[in-house]
């Protein structure tokens, strides 16, 4: 709105003096009547005083396009001088509030503070005025931009992993074979498979696909797939986890998926990873079966599954299963307070697969650096 409007104290006014002007003059009391009716033209000299905020042009710009959670933002903006007040809207991940900065001037600077990751949004600003009494406000937005700044996960130590084969060698014996010789077996075919590695005598011998299994074990990077579907307090742990992986080893790719569709493959820039998880939003409804099948195509090397405690054990199933498929040494995480009992977690997990279970990312960290889970 542009044009001065009531606030809620002048709507009170407006009530009172309605109530008074009518039942005095209802009554036969000319005094109360008359002082109730004095409520209608101070209300309108209010708004007259008020008047309404000129039409301002703002200049908008962050110090940063990209920060870690629990750093701070800085907000400049530049505008015209005006006697009215600066309101500045704001959206983060804890939701919408407005600023109010005080009175406009040609330079104002403000600081956010980014308590999670996400995405914060500053803009548009408003121009508010309002009569000395407060019974009537005038706003109006001005001409701008919003501009955005995303909030990467923190991040903890750890320690990298090295190739598959090499260093930390893989010590299971499926996985060493596949290490060792560039074919590794043959396998029933899975949705996202090559096509090309079918082999037509097998498959025609069993009556169904069979593929070849090529070891390409020294690849140093990782795959890591999210589980995103759960709400924001798990996500954000599982983000955060997933971050100092991505950041454990500047020379090791990491190619990161998320359940509901989100991809950052490792040929993208470095900071690629980091955006998607700072962008990542619940999304329950993902197909996370879909997703573990199709680490079966993803990039050879070691794979990381990261999932809530709160997964049930079909889901920890299917995780393990994909994992199992990889031939190498990989891990399964689980991280959270609360489970769904003992069913979700299988005492003895299929070969060259290991599980890590942590109640937070810090203690997720200390136990990764602490087992080294992939030299066991």
């Amino acid at each position: 709105m542009a044009w001065p409007r009531p606030t809620g104290r002048g709507w009170g006014l407006l009530a009172s003096g309605a109530a008074l002007c009518g039942g005095g003059l209802g009554f036969g009391y000319l005094a109360p009547g008359a002082l109730g009716a004095l409520a209608f033209p101070t209300v309108a000299l209010a708004m007259a005083l008020a008047g309404r905020p000129p039409a301002v042009r703002v200049r908008r710009r962050a110090t940063v396009s990209r920060v870690r959670a629990g750093d701070p933002v800085t907000i400049v903006l530049e505008m015209e001088a005006d006697s009215a007040v600066a309101a500045e809207r704001v959206t983060g991940p804890q939701g919408t509030a407005v600023l109010r900065l005080g009175p406009a001037r040609p330079r104002i600077r403000y600081e956010l503070s980014a308590e999670r990751r996400g995405v914060i949004e500053a803009g548009p600003l408003s121009l508010v005025r309002t009569d000395p009494l407060g019974l009537v406000r005038a706003a109006r937005p001005a001409v701008d931009e919003p501009v955005r700044v995303l909030v990467h996960p923190r991040h903890h130590d750890l320690a990298t992993v090295p190739a598959a084969g090499a260093g930390g060698r893989d010590t299971s014996s499926a996985a060493t074979r596949a290490t060792e010789g560039a074919f590794a077996g043959l396998r029933e075919h899975a949705p996202g498979d090559d096509v090309r590695q079918i082999h037509w005598r097998t498959s025609a011998r069993r009556g169904r696909l069979m593929v070849r299994e090529h070891a390409d074990t020294a690849r140093p990077g990782l795959t890591v797939l999210v589980d995103d579907r759960y709400g924001p307090g798990e996500l954000d742990a599982l983000a955060e986890v997933a971050a100092s992986i991505v950041r454990s080893g500047p020379d090791v790719p990491v190619d990161l998926r998320l359940a509901g569709g989100g991809y950052a493959p490792a040929g993208a820039a470095g900071t690629a990873q980091l955006d998607l998880l700072a962008e990542a939003v619940p999304r329950p409804d993902a197909d996370f079966a879909a997703a573990c099948r199709r680490l079966r195509s993803a990039p050879s090397g070691r794979a990381v599954v990261l999932m809530s405690t709160a997964a049930t054990p079909q889901d920890t199933a299917a995780a393990l299963e994909a994992l199992a498929a990889r031939r190498t040494v990989s891990l399964l995480g689980l991280v959270g307070s609360d489970g769904p009992g003992d069913g979700a977690e299988p005492a003895a997990p299929p070969a060259g697969v290991r599980i890590l279970r942590a109640p937070d990312a810090g203690s997720f960290a200390a136990r990764w650096n602490e087992t080294r889970w992939w030299t066991r």
